[in-house]
C-alpha cells in the first residue's frame, strides 16, 4: 500500500513553487532543440532534444527596429494540478520588438513579468525565456519557455513549456509541461 501510495503522490505532479521562482540565464542547447528530429546525432554528438533552460540574449540592436502589440490567450498544463513557472497571466499585454532591417535579427517579447529573447527569420519568431526554482521534492528545477509563430497581425503564436530537474538530483517528482496561445495584436 505504501508503494501505491507514493506512485499516485509522484503521478499528480507538483502544484506549488517552495519558494518565489526567479529569472535563469542559461543555455538551451541546439538551437534545432524541440524539432521533430531532434535528439538525432550530427557528427557523433547527441542533440538536446526539448529545451529546459534558455539564454537570456540581448533583444534587438538595429536602429530599424519594428514593434506589435501581444495579449495572452491560454495556458493548457499536461495534469490539472500541476505547477508551471509560465510567468504571464491570461489576459496579459506584452510587447514584440524585432531588429526588421533585415532577413534575420535579434528579437525581445517583454511581459510585465518575463522578457524572452531570440531570433526573427523571415516571418518566423521565435524567443524563449528560462526559470529556476526550488521544490518540496528538495530538487532544484529549471524550464523553459519558448513561443514561436508567425509575425502577422492576427496570427497566434505558440507557447511551449518544459522543466527539468538539475543534473545529478534524485528523488526528483514527475516533470510537468504547458503549452499555450499569444495572439498578435499587431502595431
Amino acid at each position: 500500500m505504501t508503494q501505491l501510495l507514493l506512485v499516485v503522490a509522484v503521478s499528480c505532479g507538483r502544484t506549488e513553487p517552495l519558494v518565489e521562482t526567479i529569472a535563469l540565464v542559461l543555455d538551451a542547447g541546439g538551437a534545432d532543440a524541440g524539432r521533430a528530429d531532434a535528439g538525432a546525432t550530427d557528427a557523433g554528438l547527441v542533440d538536446a532534444g526539448v529545451p529546459t533552460s534558455c539564454a537570456n540574449a540581448p533583444g534587438p540592436q538595429t536602429a530599424q527596429r519594428c514593434a506589435q502589440k501581444l495579449r495572452f490567450l491560454s495556458v493548457s498544463r499536461s495534469m490539472p494540478s500541476c505547477f508551471v513557472d509560465v510567468r504571464m497571466n491570461v489576459g496579459d499585454e506584452g510587447v514584440l520588438e524585432w531588429d526588421c532591417g533585415t532577413t534575420m535579427g535579434r528579437a525581445e517579447v517583454r511581459f510585465p513579468r518575463a522578457r524572452f529573447t531570440g531570433v526573427v527569420s523571415g516571418d518566423l519568431l521565435e524567443v524563449c525565456f528560462g526559470s529556476q526554482f526550488d521544490w518540496s521534492d528538495g530538487c532544484r528545477w529549471t524550464s523553459a519557455q519558448a513561443l514561436r509563430g508567425a509575425l502577422t497581425a492576427g496570427a497566434t503564436l505558440r507557447l511551449t513549456y518544459s522543466e527539468a530537474p538539475q543534473p545529478g538530483q534524485l528523488g526528483c517528482v514527475v516533470p510537468c509541461s504547458a503549452s499555450g496561445e499569444v495572439l498578435n495584436l499587431g502595431p
